[in-house]
């Protein structure tokens, strides 16, 4: 029979405990020590790598011992796959402190995980978080930001070795975990570094791209692709929010969506990074400083970020094909959602050929198809036009073609850009603060009221107009929970916006009336596109900003619903009155 935890206990110190303690202490030794560049401190690094190698090699004893009494020696060892193949660098990396206290602590990271996870107290704690699934949404956003502010405030973030100040750190964390953009410190690498304003360091930008990752993925999608990996149920209020997000009918359902959400970010994030490797290979001798620019890129496009390591952002490639074709790919996929991904190649979605392809796809897949092949085309074609002696000037014109493409994919959610964006016109800036407010797709990694909920919303336009009860699209009714929602959405982002310009009018009168627009709708759409406004912004300024982006982010309908989750028990129906509107 498999033993107990009981049985787990070397000399009377239980084995899990162990395990639990010594992780969790060099975890934050590991931290403090790399975050303050305590290396001067040979006796104090000597101790901390230690107790770091001995959390190691307890996990590592557990390890084995859970194979060895499990029933299926097979299955565990499946499961304990991705910790015991980081073994491998670190045992390679032992002549590389920092790099190996990284490998380390990412393991480390995960076994704590895996090992609190079997905790009684853990199962409660989880159970406890899906009770209140909105809230939580919130609550963990405003969490992680925290904890990212306080990394980016550690003195080995910045090259000048003060660490971020708080403003800018929560800011930054923000806009990371907001997946903006949006800056006031720079992001630029050591190749690209401009010294006259303090420069995230590697480890600045590694902090920065765990936050895009997290908040590309969602918290509500992160946890629950935890408890799936753990092998437990979601609970019903997460997993009925679950399910609508993800538009999955079943419990089962869900959880392979889960599974392959996680799945497709890590495949295509891989894939787009191994094809910029290359060409960012031409711009520094160093392997790994090119495979540091493409991984940290993909990430970025692909959860619709917009952070560069050039100081540019990507204005230098300006011509190549190869760089913005793979970040508008990336970037398209982010922003179409997973669920729209995953019907593109579900093989239900092929069996009746080509021909029944299009027929096959649910009409939420096909309305958001149409939707942002029509907004990249309309965008594409009033930025060259618009912009053919503005800020493309100077490019052939098959670069303008390019770029104009480029920014059309970029404008609505990435906030990448290879022109300066200073030059546009004020008719291009308008259209392009209408691309932003619109965004990309429902469950994706964009922002923006989405475009979804624009169509529903046009729809219902157009059902008034014609005086038709019902709002329709594609020869199917939308519901009037769905119409209601949408008008919701724009209702309350348009609110929030207007008073986001004001109070940036107010507080910002240096700036120019049009950036500070432009600046708003980026925040709030998650956009993360300037021009120009955001290092001129004072603190007050830094501050209506990070809450336009973490609103936008969230969705203003999810704060309300988390601010009035709670619903009245009692259904009390009004009379009817006639009110004159219009």
């Amino acid at each position: 029979m498999p033993r107990t935890p009981d049985a787990l206990r070397p000399k009377g110190l239980q084995l899990l405990d162990g395990v639990i303690w010594t992780s969790a202490v060099s975890l934050a030794a590991l931290l403090l020590v790399e975050g303050y560049e305590l290396v001067e401190h040979p006796a104090l690094t000597v101790v901390v790598y230690a107790l770091a190698a001995i959390s190691v090699g307890l996990s590592v004893w557990l390890d084995v011992r859970r194979v060895r009494d499990s029933r299926s020696p097979g299955a565990e060892l499946r499961r304990l796959l991705p910790e015991t193949l980081m073994l491998l660098p670190i045992l390679l990396l032992t002549g590389r402190p920092s790099l190996w206290a990284l490998f380390v602590f990412a393991r480390q990271a995960l076994v704590l995980l895996r090992v609190a996870a079997g905790t009684a107290r853990f199962r409660r704690f989880m159970d406890a978080l899906q009770e209140a699934p909105a809230k939580v949404l919130v609550l963990s956003f405003l969490l992680i930001i925290a904890g990212g502010t306080i990394l980016l405030t550690f003195p080995r973030a910045t090259t000048d070795g003060q660490g971020a100040g708080f403003v800018d750190a929560l800011f930054t964390a923000t806009s990371a975990t907001c997946v903006t953009g949006l800056a006031t410190l720079n992001t630029v690498s050591d190749l690209f570094e401009d010294t006259s304003r303090q420069t995230f360091t590697t480890f600045g930008q590694f902090v920065i791209m765990m936050l895009i990752q997290i908040g590309g993925l969602g918290i509500m999608t992160l946890s629950a692709a935890m408890v799936v990996i753990l092998g437990r149920r979601l609970r019903l209020k997460s997993a009925s929010l679950m399910q609508t997000l993800l538009d999955e009918s079943s419990a089962a359902a869900l959880r392979q969506s889960v599974r392959d959400i996680v799945t497709m970010t890590f495949v295509v994030e891989g894939l787009g990074a191994f094809v910029l490797f290359f060409p960012f290979l031409e711009l520094t001798d160093d392997p790994g400083q090119a495979a540091w620019y493409a991984i940290f890129h993909a990430i970025s496009a692909f959860c619709n970020a917009g952070f560069s390591l050039f100081g540019d952002s990507l204005a230098s490639f300006a011509g190549d094909p190869l760089i913005n074709g793979t970040h508008a790919a990336l970037i398209i996929l982010g922003g179409l959602g997973f669920t729209v991904v995953t019907a593109l190649t579900a093989a239900r979605s092929w069996r009746h050929g080509p021909a029944g392809f299009w027929r096959n796809l649910p009409l939420h897949v096909r309305l958001v198809l149409l939707m942002s092949a029509g907004l990249v085309a309309a965008g594409m074609i009033l930025y060259f036009f618009l912009e053919f002696d503005r800020s493309l000037a100077g490019l052939p014109t098959q670069h303008k073609l390019l770029a104009s493409f480029f920014q059309s994919v970029s404008l609505r959610t990435a906030g990448f850009n290879t022109v300066d964006l200073s030059e546009m016109s004020r008719g291009m800036l308008v259209i392009a603060c209408f691309f932003m407010f619109v965004g990309a797709s429902s469950g994706s990694t964009g922002g923006g009221v989405k475009v979804t909920t624009v169509a529903v919303l046009f729809a219902s336009i157009r059902a008034s107009l014609f005086g038709r009860p019902e709002v329709e699209m594609g020869r199917r009714t939308i519901g009037r929970e769905v119409v209601t929602r949408a008008i919701s959405i724009v209702a309350i982002a348009t609110t929030v916006l207007f008073g986001g310009v004001v109070m940036l009018m107010l507080t910002q009168p240096h700036i120019a009336f049009e950036s500070l627009l432009f600046e708003a709708v980026s925040a709030l759409g998650t956009v993360g596109l300037s021009l120009g406004a955001t290092s001129q912004l004072t603190v007050t300024g830094k501050l209506i900003i990070t809450l336009l982006m973490f609103v936008g982010r969230l969705g203003p309908l999810t704060i309300a619903l988390a601010v009035g989750e709670r619903r009245s028990r009692v259904d009390i129906h009004f009379p009817e009155a006639r009110i004159i509107v219009g």
